[in-house]
């Protein structure tokens, strides 16, 4: 399986939506919210793709705090039929490296609590939780902000 990844554009909208409702349902972004992040100057959007088809995509954002570059993963999703086989791995990796290029020296993401996939992810890729955010999915479903210091 050959995956390729490439930087996002407004034509990736449909697709990433589509793959955004497979893996977050009702608790997906909007549509018109990832046309944003497509078109923002201060969003980085990648997608992976197997025989010109979109299986996943990672959105993230770069932001100034305190004289500081401030990377945050906003979404990173992969289509069911293609999880536990590296992808979303490697969308975080070159994102990771998208950061570093782009001067940021620490990223951040939020991740339900009780996602073991997601959190084994993150934790490979050298993520540790810094903070439990209670009730940030919605009544009684808590979420942990993990954090990654970025080496260049």
């Amino acid at each position: 399986m050959g995956v390729v990844t490439r930087d996002t554009s407004i034509n990736d909208l449909e697709a990433l939506y589509r793959i955004e409702l497979e893996c977050f349902g009702r608790d997906a972004f909007t549509r018109s919210l990832l046309a944003y992040l497509l078109a923002s100057p201060d969003s980085v959007g990648l997608v992976a793709e197997v025989d010109g088809g979109t299986i996943g995509f990672v959105i993230g954002s770069i932001r100034r705090h305190r004289n500081r570059r401030i990377g945050h993963v906003l979404s990173l999703d992969v289509s069911a039929g293609y999880r536990r086989r590296g992808i979303g791995f490697k969308l975080l990796s070159e994102l990771e490296r998208v950061f570093v290029e782009g001067g940021v020296q620490v990223c951040y993401l939020e991740v339900r609590a009780n996602n073991v996939a997601a959190l084994g992810l993150y934790r490979k890729r050298g993520f540790v939780v810094v903070e439990t955010l209670k009730d940030y999915y919605g009544v009684g479903v808590n979420g942990l902000k993990l954090r990654k210091d970025l080496k260049r």
